[in-house]
């Protein structure tokens, strides 16, 4: 496994959230059991999860227990409503003062970066959340969601129409310095999502690169 900047010693006070419940209605097929590199993709996601955080949790269905023995399954609570209701379940089962949420579609985390970025949250009281900037605004699914936002969530949740971007614009939002993204993430791959089939072959490029360079 090649990473940029391995992190030290696993973090405490942030739980490690990979969301493994949607209906991978672009893929075709359920994602999390895809194999890359021989790997299901949620094993590899608790993987490099766990090399940033010392405590993970996988929301989704049970049969993920299989794939992955490495951290426990919670069926979401509320299933149908997408990454929304996967964040209000983790805030439900869990007690660290922060969560780190990502999806189960993203193979190739950096866990310098998420280390980096759970850390920015611990040392700012005043947050709600540690979110990137990407093109299209902030990128929710790779985050940090103070634990005590749950009233916000039910909010998002009972609106018209809810979303995790919507989400974010009602939080006191830190964002990361482009320079910090850069330097723990220089291939700009941390939050690349399998959303699609052409996604998905481009992955499996990825990860051969990747496992060529882990040989030479």
């Amino acid at each position: 496994m090649t990473l940029h900047a391995l992190p030290p010693e696993p973090l405490e006070g942030v739980t490690g959230v990979a969301l493994a419940g949607g209906r991978a209605s672009r893929m075709g097929h359920d994602k999390a059991a895809l194999l890359l590199n021989g790997r299901p993709l949620v094993a590899r996601v608790v993987e490099r999860l766990r090399l940033a955080l010392a405590n993970i949790i996988v929301i989704g269905p049970h049969s993920l227990a299989a794939l992955q023995p490495g951290a426990p399954v919670i069926p979401d609570a509320r299933p149908g409503l997408g990454p929304l209701g996967g964040l209000a379940t983790a805030l439900d089962v869990t007690d660290t003062e922060w969560l780190f949420l990502v999806a189960c579609d993203m193979p190739f985390i950096q866990p310098a970066l998420v280390r980096h970025m759970a850390s920015l949250a611990l040392a700012t009281p005043d947050a709600e959340a540690v979110a990137l900037r990407a093109p299209g605004g902030l990128e929710p699914l790779h985050a940090a969601y103070r634990h005590d936002i749950a009233p916000h969530v039910a909010r998002a949740l009972a609106s018209p129409r809810p979303s995790m971007r919507g989400l974010l614009e009602s939080l006191r939002v830190l964002e990361v310095a482009p320079a910090d993204v850069a330097s723990l993430d220089p291939g700009n791959l941390s939050t690349f999502n399998a959303n699609t089939p052409d996604d998905w072959s481009r992955a499996l490029l990825l990860a051969a690169k990747e496992a060529g360079e882990d040989h030479s």
